[in-house]
């Protein structure tokens, strides 16, 4: 009965403890900035060199840099991939329509390596590597 009794002692007092640091932790959260802070997701498509074919690419912008922006993202094809592309137009600077924010021109390139979705029975298609040009036409920025 006595260790049980203890082991109780130390749970509800390790309780209190998770419970005393939160409460001494609590700040305001501010939605507003916690959605800038979330990289913009951009949709596009790509062509491969190796495959002669297209692709979809879903990537999110890591950095931006004087209009060239660094992409991390994932490819139709199975693929994880890295673009480096260049803004060319944004519509927003040119049509005041609040869908068009959305609609943004970069051209680029792109480099893709490996299936993601591995499995039994496809281990001669694995670990491809590809590269060849991006557009993407829409950024959502929350």
């Amino acid at each position: 009965m006595k260790k049980n009794f203890w082991a109780i002692v130390c749970m509800a007092l390790a309780f209190l403890v998770v419970i005393a640091v939160t409460m001494c932790r609590a700040e305001e959260i501010n939605m507003g900035n916690a959605l800038k802070k979330i990289p913009a997701l951009k949709q596009g498509v790509a062509y491969s060199l190796l495959d002669n074919d297209f692709s979809y690419l879903s990537t999110i912008e890591l950095a931006n840099w004087k209009g060239l922006t660094l992409e991390a993202g994932y490819s139709s094809n199975d693929k994880a991939v890295a673009v480096l592309s260049y803004e060319l137009l944004k519509l927003k600077n040119y049509i005041s329509l609040p869908i068009l924010d959305l609609i943004e021109f970069n051209a680029g390139v792109y480099g893709g390596y490996g299936r993601i979705a591995l499995g039994a029975g496809n281990a001669k298609d694995n670990n491809e590597w590809d590269m060849g040009f991006s557009v993407t036409l829409i950024s959502v920025k929350f």
